[in-house]
């Protein structure tokens, strides 16, 4: 079987695709129920995009909901988008999310872990005494985990499937 090259060449250029431009941007994630006293200590922003399982090129207009288990953030939008999240003292909660697309029966649920990413200093020493005998062996641990900086991934591609 021959294609038209013109055929050929429609097809590899809709392979390599650009992604499609952001038009929902959420600027402040929070959750207008969330009782919350502390100011963020900044915001992430993560771009999120939507694809077909099976499917390489990128399919807008996926609705969302994102939210934390502690109810500090909540946010509504469709895909590609950029959400602005808050990030507060501490390690910060896992982000639940369930997008679909309407008119189909096309989902995803996903959970999204922030990453500690301080760099673990003078952790794991270990104390042995004596040759033949018991051994004595402790972790001393001289970081401030009060300190570490947590950040989500800038990135997000959601897989829809049936």
């Amino acid at each position: 079987m021959r294609f038209a090259p013109s055929l050929v060449l429609l097809t590899a250029l809709a392979s390599c695709a650009p992604p499609l431009p952001i038009a929902d941007y959420i600027a402040d994630a929070r959750s207008p129920n969330a009782k919350i006293t502390t100011q963020p200590l900044r915001f992430d922003v993560i771009t999120i995009r939507s694809f077909v399982a099976g499917h390489r090129q990128e399919r807008p207009g996926a609705r969302c909901h994102i939210f934390t288990p502690d109810q500090r953030l909540s946010a509504a939008f469709q895909t590609p988008a950029q959400v602005r999240v808050p990030i507060y003292k501490g390690a910060p909660a896992p982000i639940n999310g369930y997008c679909s697309l309407p008119d189909t029966n096309l989902a995803a649920r996903f959970t999204l872990e922030a990453v500690n990413q301080s760099a673990p200093k003078n952790e794991g020493l270990r104390l042995t005494l004596g040759s033949g005998g018991p051994r004595i062996a402790g972790t001393i641990s001289l970081r401030d985990r009060s300190k570490d900086r947590y950040a989500y991934p800038a990135k997000l591609r959601i897989t829809l499937a049936p």
